[in-house]
């Protein structure tokens, strides 16, 4: 079921014309294409990538999933079409299209794989397939429907047939058609009415709106038109997993909850004194407005969906879980905290619950446009690349690739754990890549939970551009200045990390970091299948830091003039336009960029915000 390797993977569409680039490749047929034709390419290029779009589509290479009004400018539209082979879906390829009022095509962006040979009959049945993985990883397979068939692409240009499933452990996994082995995974947690008060975890009061039930109060928003929910685990690990999975293990339909009454953030008064309940449930109150009255996007979903909230979990983090996960299968917010020596802190404050609200934004406004149930896919890594033959890590080890094992998940009798695991070679290289979904996604969730801050600043909110700035020890990252957190601002200089193929369970990122194809560290202990998320979403927050305030890029040197914090409001509408009306299913960060110029260019033609953007991007390198 799998075809052979095609290494021109790093093709793009980017400007005027479709630049191949050749880093050693292995052939030079076409693999997977990033399309960027907007207003960066000319009016032949555009047209030419418009017929071959057409051609597709009338070959049912290409199947329109969406078509919906913009939000923003009077006539346009945007459709998305998904890519098929033979009639079975590829996942993550496809494209998204503009088009104005006389039905012209303004931009085109997305992932389409040419020269597609892959077999569309699958060996085993998605129930054989769903067998195989629950015997295998003891957990159990979404309920209420069969695994979904498609072509997945793999980092080195190959592709198979697969099945995808959702699991309960919290992970959506692609299985090989032909024999069942897992071929990559993918997690579903994106981690980081009366009216009533209390306190918030730094002692300012709050307002929150509350629902009385039996005498007493229940946490819940009936005020908003998008009902606001905030659930108590209170530190149990099984109430947690019951509202995290009992959905979907139940054949229960969407929007159908799964909590009881004991399950709501309860007072006695409405004098709320839990800070934790205090600040996720005014905080998502406060987000739901700002995206409102900003953005004109209702609820986290765009259609005023309920949203729910877990608090008091035992972990230190906070996550969104995507759908079918949580109490209504429709995806669910939750937080943990942080224990010091002497104290404990949960992570509500505000720029983070607007962080994972953002998730929360990004995912729906792609996967209602797509049709992806992932929203932004995170499923293969656009313009992976070869990378050095050996490199001599800091402990004074040599791994040379063809030999190379690294720290991984294996199976055992007992189920997945780690071990080690090959490397992924081609030709006797190290394989490189960096997720840039992953990347794209944090970008945003920091850029728009920073931008909560100044929009509620008279109000008290922190207004500082530090994600997680308010936390005792100090904030995670910097938008003003990446390399506090020694974190990458320019794309030439981005995180990127070898990869490794089990045979039963598929590739994935090892704990090896590689920058500018060059060996650069190892991470810590068995941290493996991190593809660089955090780090490399300075990349893009930074640019937008540099588009609002100004300033000279620490590395490139290029001065940038901002539009001021007056003008901030033009910025975040050109940022949150291009994820909610142009992105494609797949992207890298360049073709974000592109995504976002484009925006620019939409809604600001010839403006200072728009030449802020562009200076910004073009000084973190995209």
């Amino acid at each position: 079921m799998r075809t052979a390797p095609r290494f021109a993977i790093a093709s793009a569409l980017v400007g005027v014309a479709l630049v191949t680039v050749n880093q050693d490749a292995v052939s030079q047929e076409p693999g997977v294409v990033a399309v960027a034709a907007g207003q960066a390419a000319d009016i032949d290029t555009l047209r030419q990538w418009d017929a071959t779009v057409d051609g597709m589509a009338r070959t049912g290479g290409l199947v329109a999933v969406s078509r919906l009004n913009d939000a923003s400018i009077d006539g346009r539209t945007h459709e998305y079409l998904a890519q098929y082979h033979a009639g079975v879906p590829v996942f993550g390829g496809g494209v998204s299209r503009q088009l104005d009022a006389g039905g012209v095509t303004v931009s085109l962006f997305g992932a389409l794989h040419q020269g597609l040979d892959a077999g569309t009959t699958p060996a085993l049945s998605g129930t054989e397939v769903a067998a195989l993985l629950e015997a295998m990883h003891g957990g159990e397979v979404l309920a209420g429907g069969q695994p979904s068939l498609g072509i997945l692409p793999l980092p080195d240009g190959s592709y198979s047939l697969a099945y995808q499933v959702a699991m309960s452990d919290g992970y959506f996994y692609f299985a090989d058609a032909a024999d069942g082995r897992v071929l990559h995974r993918v997690s579903a947690l994106r981690s980081q009415s009366t009216i009533g008060a209390g306190a918030s975890f730094q002692g300012d009061p709050r307002k929150l709106n509350t629902t009385q039930e039996d005498n007493r109060f229940h946490a819940h928003d009936r005020l908003r038109p998008a009902e606001i929910v905030t659930l108590d685990v209170r530190f149990n690990f099984q109430r947690y997993w019951r509202l995290l999975t009992e959905h979907f293990l139940s054949f229960m339909p969407p929007g159908e909850p799964v909590w009881t009454a004991d399950d709501y953030a309860t007072d006695a008064d409405n004098d709320w004194d839990d800070p934790t309940v205090v600040d996720a449930h005014a905080y998502t109150g406060w987000t739901y407005d700002y995206f409102s009255a900003r953005h004109g996007w209702e609820g986290i979903d765009g259609g005023n969906g309920r949203t729910v909230t877990l608090v008091n979990l035992e972990v230190a983090n906070a996550f969104f879980a995507s759908p079918p996960f949580g109490p209504e299968g429709n995806g669910v917010f939750a937080y943990g905290r942080r224990t010091h020596e002497t104290s404990e802190e949960p992570y509500t404050m505000f720029d983070i619950v607007g962080h994972e609200l953002m998730h929360g934004v990004t995912h729906f406004s792609v996967s209602n446009r797509t049709g992806s149930p992932f929203g932004l896919y995170n499923l293969f890594p656009i313009g992976a690349r070869l990378g050095p033959r050996s490199f001599t890590d800091r402990t004074g080890t040599t791994h040379t690739c063809d030999t190379a094992r690294f720290p991984g998940d294996v199976l055992t009798p007992e189920g997945p754990d780690v071990g080690l695991v090959p490397a992924w070679c081609v030709n006797g290289r190290f394989l490189l890549a960096y997720s840039g979904d992953g990347a794209i996604h944090e970008g945003y969730s920091d850029i728009f939970g920073e931008s909560l801050g100044f929009y509620y600043e008279d109000e008290g909110a922190s207004a500082d551009y530090l994600v997680g700035g308010d936390l005792q020890d100090g904030p995670f990252r910097s938008m003003i200045d990446p390399g506090m957190s020694r974190d990458p601002d320019a794309y030439p200089d981005r995180f990127e990390f070898a990869l490794t193929r089990h045979e039963d369970l598929g590739w994935n990122y090892s704990g090896h970091v590689f920058v500018r194809g060059e060996y650069f560290g190892t991470l810590r202990g068995d941290f493996f299948g991190y593809g660089g998320d955090h780090w490399n979403s300075l990349i893009l927050s930074h640019a937008f830091y540099l588009a609002v305030e100004g300033g000279t890029h620490r590395s490139s040197g290029m001065t940038v003039e901002g539009v001021g914090g007056a003008n901030r409001a033009e910025i975040e509408r050109i940022f949150f336009r291009a994820m909610r009306d142009l992105m494609p299913a797949t992207a890298s960060l360049p073709l974000a960029a592109a995504v976002i110029r484009q925006s620019a260019a939409d809604v600001a033609p010839g403006s200072d915000a728009g030449r802020a953007v562009d200076e910004a991007l073009r000084a973190v390198g995209l």
